[in-house]
């Protein structure tokens, strides 16, 4: 089958979307063949505007879309992404009559409003539109479905790679108690809640337009800046517990990558870490991290077996085949 996947985020960026269609693509491409039209193809335009994650916003994205579908004529078409190049593919398949599956990966009226002040119900309207016309709209979790509350949504969950992420030599890090967060250093992140977090050694791991800003505020954190995914399970294993203070993550592959590693996640209970993190098995939500960080640190060879586990049943490769499977 010739499938054509088509996203605004590609590599070189750095984010969950990209590494989530990085490990599908790898995979499918076994028994499939598979084109990625992405921004950074021969032939597009880039307009000085990025949109937040450092995506960028294509001038001549309707050519772009037309020019490879004609040239790859696929047997489908699956739109990641919601930006210039997704809504060129849309308004390509639904001008030609052409069946296409979306995903659904950023709760973008949530990160409009706190990045930019955009009315989220102005967000939704676009976003609604811009789904509800797919054969088959692909989300992360139930509770991210109903928070769509689209007729056509399917949950498509997500996957850890167990052989580059996993508990080593499984010996906990002597001293001081270590929390550890990963993510893109932006203010939607919510990092300012893990940096306040008194009493425990403070590892943040990642790169972003907010770092500057928590350095500046956070002297006890310590900033391991930049980190290339294949060395990421080094630094997990340096701590005992996995901090997750985002409220607006469609899922969080950070939370399956530290469960994989042997660590207990420590999470506020919303839409999608309430549907991955088991309370009180495979690590704490609620409204105060800090008394979460302190109960898992009460029970941390428990609760580091239970997420070990559940990391251990979530293959990428049932991922692919499920979304071979929603194509069909």
């Amino acid at each position: 089958m010739k499938i054509m996947l088509v996203t605004d985020a590609w590599h070189p960026q750095v984010n969950g979307v990209v590494h989530t269609w990085s490990y599908i693509t790898n995979l499918i491409r076994n028994d499939h063949e598979v084109t990625v039209l992405n921004p950074y193809i021969e032939g597009t335009e880039h307009l000085p505007l990025k949109l937040q994650g450092n995506i960028p916003i294509l001038k001549n994205a309707n050519q772009i879309v037309s020019r490879c579908y004609d040239e790859q004529l696929p047997d489908r078409v699956h739109i990641a992404t919601e930006g210039s190049l997704g809504l060129a593919m849309r308004q390509f398949c639904r001008k030609n009559r052409i069946n296409y599956n979306t995903s659904y990966h950023t709760r973008l009226a949530d990160y409009g409003w706190v990045l930019y002040g955009v009315p989220t119900f102005l967000t939704w309207l676009y976003v609604r539109w811009f789904h509800r016309c797919s054969r088959k709209v692909l989300v992360t979790t139930k509770s991210i479905a109903r928070q769509l509350g689209l007729k056509n949504c399917i949950v498509w969950g997500r996957g850890v790679d167990t052989r580059l992420f996993n508990p080593g030599d499984g010996k906990k890090p002597s001293g001081e108690k270590t929390i550890i967060t990963v993510a893109r250093v932006s203010k939607d992140k919510n990092l300012d809640d893990f940096c306040r977090v008194p009493g425990y050694r403070k590892i943040l791991v990642g790169d972003g337009p907010y770092l500057n800003t928590l350095k500046a505020r956070y002297h006890d954190v310590e900033f391991a800046g930049y980190v290339p995914h294949n060395e990421l399970k080094n630094i997990y294993t340096q701590a005992h517990v996995f901090v997750f203070p985002s409220m607006f993550d469609t899922f969080g592959l950070v939370i399956l990558e530290a469960m994989a590693c042997g660590l207990p996640v420590v999470a506020y209970d919303v839409p999608s870490p309430n549907d991955i993190i088991q309370d009180g098995v495979t690590g704490y939500l609620g409204e105060s991290l800090e008394e979460n960080i302190e109960k898992a640190f009460r029970n941390l060879d428990g609760l580091s077996r239970n997420a070990l586990d559940y990391a251990r049943s979530k293959s990428w490769k049932s991922i692919a085949d499920q979304f071979i499977d929603h194509l069909m």
